[in-house]
């Protein structure tokens, strides 16, 4: 006698592999002009780009302070835990 199984009702293993995707980023945090922001746990970011001006001094995870040099509009794959704006500075956090 064979059982049979109804759709939807018998247990399934997902063979689907999950893919990997390496320098994709879920979610972008901005730090506004004249803004001081301190990453915190809900909130610790991967990668970081200046949007827009040059005044800034950004405190890496483990590294010296980069307060110039840097490209507008370029990702650097760099975890901040400060950033400080001046007048006219938005740099995105991307986690």
């Amino acid at each position: 006698m064979a059982n049979l199984v109804n759709f939807g009702n018998g247990s399934f293993v997902s063979r689907t592999k999950e893919i990997d995707r390496p320098n994709s980023f879920s979610s972008i945090r901005e730090v506004p002009a004249s803004t001081t922001y301190e990453p915190t746990g809900s909130f610790t970011n991967s990668a970081f780009l200046i949007e827009a001006g040059t005044n800034y001094t950004l405190h890496p995870q483990d590294g010296d302070t980069l307060t110039a040099g840097l490209v507008t509009g370029q990702v650097y794959n760099i975890q901040l835990k400060k950033v400080v704006n001046g007048a006219g500075t938005v740099v995105q956090l991307i986690k």
